[in-house]
């Protein structure tokens, strides 16, 4: 079957660059519309913005465009201890000197083609990673160039991209509809708890004054009402709402409201693991954990554990680290954790009687809450920015004394929200398991796709 197969080497049959950094104090190098990718922005497999641009004078001067289908490969980082970040350029973009662009000989294999190759080999390639001696790690680029890879006639790398493209276009429906999702909660929340806007209606309908710094808020308000948008609060909920604003020191808050910190909704938990009644334990440190996910599931020996697995989790606990808050180290336990022990840099939260979970793992998880929390973690003393639980003590929320208004709020949306998040990431988890298994078999050529029907 691989009879007319080639086998050449990486390096045969791409055109490698390299990037670059323009300097960092040069005003008019940066904050242009070049996207420039670095570690921090190769999430995901597809390239196409970052936070970080430049402009036309900051590409001319220390960086490199990588072109429009080209794979991208992180080949310096601490990342690459862990697992590889390649991906494939949607526009042109620019990228730093730890990334490699390579362009793809499309008389032998397309951009996709190789994409797919990359993610099939990912665990064969961490093999050939080295260290740098200062934590992080590297690919020797000569090495990665001559590293053989093998390629089918285009009859059968059409049929491998179709299926491998159709997994990852799967995936990628599944984490926007998890975006929408998040955005619709967070927008809820905001409306409700942050601008205050069904509180408003309340006081235009009874025709009370408006505190003048929400006059402008006000004034908007009055245009969604004259088109009958605010209907969507239903009426037995919208009465829960009061019609009348008080002053605190926070400024103006609706009447009978109180500022509530995350102190007052969790507890900080320490429960030591008893290590010496079991052989093997499910081990979470802070890199284990990201955005919600559980990045592993696999047992390890008890008396090969380092110092800082200590603590036991439940169900329904919050785990969220001390270390660097915008890397979103943190998850929502949601399964029965006997057998887990996680380390001393994750807090482990949990919810005071009375207090929902989700409530507090969702005001933590806003991207305002992160940054505040950031922020407060470089502004602290030590070697790198951290936070404890003293710290979230800051993070706080304007809610209603009323039970019945919350209960509403997490029943009917951020219950039914993170029900369907989870489906999402466990359908995504199968998918992952599909692809894992069938890219290195079809990319080696063990087995060949006779015909092809692909549904997403």
């Amino acid at each position: 079957m691989m009879s007319n197969w080639q086998t050449l080497k990486l390096g045969d049959v791409t055109k490698w660059s390299s990037g670059g950094t323009p300097k960092k104090t040069e005003a008019s190098y940066w904050n242009g519309d070049i996207p420039w990718i670095s570690a921090s922005s190769m999430d995901g497999h597809l390239y196409t913005d970052s936070k970080l641009k430049i402009t036309e004078e900051g590409l001319a001067n220390g960086s490199r465009l990588a072109p429009k289908n080209s794979i991208l490969v992180l080949v310096r980082g601490s990342i690459l201890h862990q697992k590889m970040q390649v991906g494939i350029t949607t526009r042109p973009v620019a990228f730093n000197q730890d990334v490699k662009c390579l362009v793809a000989d499309e008389e032998y294999l397309d951009p996709w083609y190789l994409l797919l190759w990359f993610k099939a080999k990912e665990r064969e390639l961490l093999t050939i990673v080295e260290s740098t001696g200062i934590g992080a790690g590297k690919f020797d680029t000569k090495l990665l160039s001559e590293y053989p890879i093998k390629v089918p006639p285009k009859e059968e790398r059409e049929k491998i991209k179709k299926l491998g493209k159709a997994l990852f276009d799967k995936s990628i429906n599944l984490f926007q509809t998890n975006q929408t999702l998040e955005q619709m909660a967070q927008a809820l929340f905001k409306s409700w708890f942050v601008d205050f806007d069904p509180v408003i209606d309340n006081a235009l309908d009874a025709g009370n004054s408006i505190p003048e710094e929400l006059q402008a808020k006000a004034e908007q308000r009055k245009a969604v009402i004259a088109d009958g948008n605010f209907k969507s609060v239903p009426d037995d909920i919208r009465q829960l709402f009061p019609s009348e604003f008080e002053e605190s020191e926070l400024g103006w808050v609706p009447k009978g409201w109180l500022a509530v910190s995350i102190h007052d909704l969790v507890d900080s938990i320490s429960d030591t693991y008893k290590l010496k009644d079991v052989n093997e334990v499910i081990f979470l440190n802070t890199g284990d954990i990201e955005n919600g996910k559980f990045l592993h599931n696999n047992y390890s020996a008890t008396d090969g554990l380092p110092g800082q697995a200590k603590k036991s989790i439940s169900n329904g606990d919050i785990l969220y680290s001390e270390i660097r808050p915008k890397n979103k180290r943190f998850a929502f336990v949601n399964f029965d954790a006997q057998d887990y022990v996680v380390s001393t840099k994750l807090m482990v939260l949990r919810a005071r009687k009375g207090v929902n979970p989700i409530l507090p793992y969702f005001i933590l998880t806003q991207e305002k809450t992160v940054n505040e929390l950031q922020h407060v973690a470089e502004h602290r003393s030590g070697t790198f920015p951290q936070i404890t639980f003293k710290e979230l003590k800051k993070v706080i929320s304007i809610l209603p004394q009323e039970q019945e208004l919350l209960d509403y709020f997490v029943n009917h949306y951020l219950t039914p929200f993170f029900a369907k998040a989870l489906d999402s990431m466990e359908q995504s988890e199968q998918l992952g398991k599909i692809r894992d298994t069938l890219l290195p078999k079809l990319i080696s050529g063990e087995f060949s796709i006779p015909e092809l029907k692909i549904e997403v």
